[in-house]
């Protein structure tokens, strides 16, 4: 029985469609943040998306993508290791609607002052 089982969910499994950002209408986020700690502690957070590893994107070439147009009108970057959250302000190419099969790319780089202020240095943004 176990063994019918196993076997219905893999064929079930198989003629399911894989889903990737190539197949589907999806908002790109690519992060190109320099300076993140190896221990994964820091993320950039965008409302209505939601946080994303810097790490994952710097090292790993992590292109996160977003099924529905978000807007950029502000930014947080969560410290996982101090609990804290902290403001971004936003230049003019960052601030702006990002829609579907759009994608949008951030770059600068993370700064962490000695007295826990946590922010990207140098931010700036273009939508493609």
């Amino acid at each position: 029985m176990k063994k019918s089982l196993a076997i219905l969910a893999l064929a079930t499994a198989s003629y399911m469609p894989l889903v990737s950002a190539a197949d589907t209408d999806a908002a790109n986020v690519n992060i190109k943040i320099s300076g993140a700690l190896a221990d994964n502690r820091y993320f950039l957070c965008l409302p209505d998306v939601g946080c994303l590893s810097i790490l994952a994107a710097e090292k790993k070439a992590k292109v996160y993508p977003i099924f529905h147009s978000f807007d950029m009108d502000k930014i947080f970057v969560a410290n996982l290791n101090s609990y804290r959250i902290y403001p971004q302000g936003l230049p003019a190419s960052c601030n702006v609607t990002v829609n579907t099969n759009q994608t949008i790319t951030i770059y600068g780089k993370l700064v962490n002052k000695s007295d826990q202020q946590t922010y990207v240095e140098n931010l700036h943004c273009t939508v493609s």
